[in-house]
């Protein structure tokens, strides 16, 4: 029950995210971590909606180290359970870089999150093009 409830609020933190209601996605993504001890893909991706929400806010020291934790818990995964998280945590560190005005490290973490996505999901999936997004706007070639 713990993991369903876990990956229900990680659901409603990426829609406050997309909503831009940041605040209440950290609320919510904090909530769910205290309640979810595991160390497992759902912490990952709860730590990750996390470091989006600090990132929303301007709050992108909190954001980096956020994006840490999430950076070692999934580079603790097998690495068959690693894939469907492909490029996420690179995308942010990327926003949380970006946030910290080192344009050059956001550009290449966002770099590195477009050519993961490209190579295992191809140019249409959304984090594809949230990393292209990304990478035009540090280039200066969209606003």
């Amino acid at each position: 029950m713990s993991l369903l409830a876990a990956a229900a609020r990680n659901g409603l933190v990426f829609a406050l995210n997309a909503q831009g209601r940041h605040h209440e996605a950290e609320a919510l993504a904090r909530e769910a971590l205290a309640a979810y001890r595991e160390r497992d893909r759902t912490s990952i991706v709860l730590r990750l909606g996390l470091a989006r929400s600090l990132n929303g806010q301007a709050r992108h020291e909190d954001a980096l180290t956020e994006a840490k934790g999430a950076d070692k818990l999934y580079r603790a995964l097998p690495e068959y359970q690693r894939h469907p998280d492909t490029g996420a945590v690179e995308l942010a560190f990327a926003n949380a870089l970006l946030g910290l005005r080192r344009a050059p490290d956001a550009r290449r973490q966002a770099a590195a999150a477009h050519h993961a996505c490209l190579a295992s999901f191809g140019p249409d999936h959304r984090r594809t093009v949230e990393a292209r997004t990304l990478l035009e706007h540090i280039d200066g070639t969209r606003p």
